[in-house]
């Protein structure tokens, strides 16, 4: 498990949008208010996509590792399961060690 986090605090996801997306703004605030590492990418309307951006996907889009999260819903319910996650690992985690 701990690697898991590890792995979920330290690698960047990146958030595709366009400067004009209507939910992006709430999904912003949520990855500010988790304090999650992301890159964000503001695609212009009607324009080439970005090379990193998936195939065949508009924004907004979340790429996490090979995970990628289309549309405004789907991204904010995935940011709120990581939130639940981080909220277990605040809980749980410590540097205690018991020994009987």
């Amino acid at each position: 498990m701990y690697a898991a986090f590890v792995k979920l605090w330290t690698e960047m996801m990146t958030f595709f949008r366009t400067s004009d997306c209507p939910g992006c703004e709430a999904i912003q605030e949520v990855l500010d208010d988790l304090g999650m590492a992301h890159k964000v990418v503001v695609v212009p309307q009607g324009d080439v996509p970005d090379e990193s951006m998936p195939h065949a996907a508009k924004p907004p889009i979340l790429v996490d590792d090979d995970k990628v999260i289309q549309g405004k819903k789907d991204i904010i319910a995935y940011l709120e399961e990581l939130k639940g996650f981080k909220e277990l690992w605040y809980k749980y985690q410590s540097d205690v060690c018991y020994c009987d």
